[in-house]
């Protein structure tokens, strides 16, 4: 199954265009919580301008399966 994750703010949107290729939904999910950790890693000081982002998790037919908001902790 292709997957697709798209950066979403509520008036600005980052499309991922080509997706991955996972086994289900499950894995999606998995890599879409990886995702999130390493943009919170990448730059302290950037982090805070994720918070009003959400990370969208799409299946080919565009529906959004589920949504990670950036500004939430993962542990």
């Amino acid at each position: 199954m292709r997957f697709f994750f798209n950066l979403v703010n509520g008036s600005e949107e980052i499309t991922d265009y080509d997706g991955i290729e996972v086994k289900g939904i499950e894995q999606a999910r998995a890599q879409a919580l990886k995702a999130v950790a390493e943009l919170r890693r990448e730059d302290n000081d950037v982090a805070s301008e994720w918070k009003n982002w959400r990370l969208e998790v799409a299946d080919s037919d565009g529906e959004v399966l589920f949504a990670i908001s950036l500004a939430t902790d993962l542990h």
